[in-house]
């Protein structure tokens, strides 16, 4: 397997060139079901965070006091467990100890046994090499490669998935994003300024037999300086912070400028018709608008843009999410530290969210700014297109009844729940409420006359001729019309409806 990569890549902690070797280690890993859901049922319930892990860890010895080679596995890999050398063998197995040792991912002999040097993670039937929690040390690596976490997830929900020529992954980390549009992407960049997080990705692309991402050392669009692409998506250091600690949370600029300077930058690397999706945090000014400072960040990029935004910060808590740790005095000097670093922003609250861009075609951007919820928690890419239809559609109307004249189809993954009351001998429908099913998981109230709008909304009738068809004659016709397309108008722009 070919792997295009920064001689940096190559020169990290694992070996990434020894391909036969990595993918023996894959085998032993699925012959025991490492990436399935073989891993949680073992522990009782999959892990949440290292905090779980350090307090449950008698916990989950004790679930994994067998013999069996997937629980010394998960000792080794997931917990950070020293294990004897026959039994790590034994797992192993046929891989020789020796050669696993030779890739990077267990220590040198020890009188405690065997100890893995990396984590691996399971997710999306990919196993990923990053680096572990040292619980004994309590403190991480300045360029320290995180696992798949919260963050992760949310970007990998809000990625537009659709076969595409080009994808670029901005800050690749241990390339988990980058291996996820490989799926659907004939060629994929991967970049990143931490030569440790490329090598990890490089050894990840081996260890889960993709062959089209290419990694790249650098800062920014540097490496892709005069390239476009189909597909970008970045998870940057977005923390405002005083710091400069950690690669991963740290950009070491003012404010939100790395955010800014990416989202103002990222139309330039766009194909036309391109979508990007990048996390970001801002600050926002006493009494500001959450949507102002994206909107200033995107003006005139050429581009149209959802902006989302999942909740709002006061400093003293956005502090404390960042800096919280068993170490009162160190915590105690954190919060003064950032508190008196949003002063000196003027940053009354922090926004967190997302942008979602696309290229223009052609014709004037459009701009739709929404609170969301706080985790998109499945893919949100038909729901993201959808909406992106949606404000094609009442960007290019003149009136709400111009709606009229469309047909509609409605959403698949839509389900109407009523709620029901004792009424005579019988019930009456008390409320009823719509809502999604996947995506982004929007809902709504709904009346009658809306759900006999819904019922005939087959891609083939337009609004008005459903009107026509279930209003009553007269002049009461048309004030129903004008309500028909308000309510439409709602529907489609909550992606309950599709234009046809």
């Amino acid at each position: 397997m070919s792997i295009l990569a920064t001689p940096a890549a190559f020169a990290g902690p694992l070996d990434a060139r020894d391909a036969a070797t990595i993918a023996a280690f894959r085998r032993v890993l699925d012959t025991h079901g490492f990436a399935s859901s073989a891993v949680p049922a073992a522990l009782g319930g999959a892990l949440r965070s290292d905090f779980h892990l350090r307090v449950d860890l008698p916990l989950y010895l004790r679930r994994l006091a067998g013999a069996a080679p997937l629980n010394t596995l998960i000792k080794l890999f997931v917990l950070d467990q020293w294990v004897d050398e026959a039994s790590a063998q034994r797992a192993l197995a046929p891989l020789d100890l020796r050669d696993v040792r030779a890739l990077g991912l267990v220590e040198e002999p020890d009188p405690r046994g065997v100890r893995a040097r990396v984590r691996l993670s399971a997710f999306n039937e990919l196993i990923l090499a990053h680096d572990r929690y040292d619980a004994d040390q309590g403190t991480l690596l300045p360029d320290h490669v995180l696992d798949v976490n919260p963050t992760t997830l949310t970007l990998a929900n809000l990625t537009v998935r659709r076969p595409v020529r080009t994808a670029l992954d901005l800050g690749t980390g241990c390339g988990v994003l980058a291996l996820l549009a490989a799926r659907h992407a004939d060629r994929v960049v991967g970049t990143d300024t931490n030569e440790r997080a490329l090598n990890m990705a490089t050894f990840n692309a081996r260890l889960n037999g993709v062959e089209n991402v290419e990694w790249r050392l650098g800062s920014l669009f540097d490496p892709v300086a005069s390239e476009r692409f189909d597909l970008i998506v970045c998870n940057p250091p977005y923390v405002i912070s005083p710091d400069t600690q950690y690669e991963f949370r740290d950009a070491g600029r003012k404010g939100d400028a790395i955010c800014r300077e990416i989202a103002a930058r990222l139309p330039r690397h766009l194909e036309t018709g391109g979508f990007a999706s990048m996390l970001c945090n801002w600050a926002l000014a006493r009494d500001e608008e959450w949507s102002a400072p994206l909107r200033r960040w995107i003006e005139d990029a050429g581009c149209d843009a959802w902006l989302l935004c999942s909740k709002t910060n006061d400093p003293l808590t956005y502090a404390a999410v960042w800096n919280r740790n068993h170490d009162r005095e160190r915590y105690e000097r954190a919060l003064d530290r950032w508190v008196r670093h949003f002063d000196e922003l003027g940053a009354a609250s922090i926004g967190l969210g997302a942008i979602v861009l696309r290229r223009r075609t052609a014709g004037r951007a459009w701009v739709r700014a929404d609170r969301l919820p706080e985790v998109a928690i499945d893919t949100c890419s038909a729901h993201i297109q959808r909406v992106f239809a949606a404000e094609d559609l009442r960007a290019s109307l003149r009136s709400d009844a111009a709606l009229l004249t469309h047909a509609f189809l409605v959403a698949e993954d839509h389900r109407i729940v009523q709620t029901l009351v004792p009424a005579g001998d019988g019930y009456s429908v008390a409320s009823a409420e719509i809502e999604l099913t996947s995506g982004f998981r929007t809902r709504g109230t709904v009346d009658a006359f809306t759900m006999q709008l819904l019922a005939r909304c087959d891609g083939q009738q337009t609004i008005g001729a459903i009107v026509a068809a279930i209003a009553p004659d007269g002049a009461a016709r048309d004030q129903i019309a004008v309500a028909a397309a308000a309510i439409v108008k709602r529907l489609v722009a909550a992606g309950f409806l599709i234009p046809a």
